[in-house]
């Protein structure tokens, strides 16, 4: 299987990673504003959730869910920098961030492990909530390889799940 590796991110890539999640905290700022009602929170939970998870699969470098964080981050590059080129006529192929941190085998496997949960509760979430997975999986991808989100996933976040993944191997092997 060819792999599109998810190492770069241009300037584009950022402001559609950074986007997504603009667009529903404005959203659920007017609404409040409006009717001093707090957002829905399976709306909230479902993008912060897809977030997190977007942004361990940036991490993993091969296989399906490595191959998927690599188009997601091309996609997203390419419609952020024609986006961008667009509506600014700048310069976006500009790289914003890349990283090499990667999960280890013992990571990857507690990344699986979260997948299926995923997986396994995925029908019994709301259709809200399903749909802000979703966009929040597009976006973490994204902001996975950015400064902050993807400085916090390398420099916390990967070293503790591939440590958690070694203590279950080290334990069960």
């Amino acid at each position: 299987m060819a792999n599109i590796p998810a190492q770069g991110l241009t300037i584009g890539g950022l402001f559609v990673g950074l986007a997504i999640p603009t667009l529903y905290c404005s959203r659920w700022a007017v609404q409040y504003l409006k009717s001093k009602k707090s957002p829905d929170k399976q709306e909230a939970v479902g993008l912060g959730v897809g977030i997190l998870y977007g942004g361990l699969a940036t991490m993993c470098t091969g296989g399906l869910i490595g191959f998927g964080a690599g188009v997601i981050t091309w996609l997203g590059n390419g419609a952020g920098s024609l986006t961008m080129w667009g509506l600014t006529g700048g310069n976006t192929t500009l790289d914003a961030r890349s990283t090499t941190v990667t999960l280890t085998g013992e990571g990857n496997l507690i990344l699986l492990l979260l997948t299926v949960v995923i997986i396994g509760a995925w029908r019994a979430l709301g259709k809200k909530m399903q749909e802000m997975a979703k966009r929040g999986i597009v976006s973490g991808i994204l902001l996975g390889l950015s400064a902050t989100l993807g400085g916090a996933v390398a420099a916390f976040i990967i070293p503790a799940v591939n440590n958690w993944g070694a203590q279950i191997v080290g334990s069960i092997a």
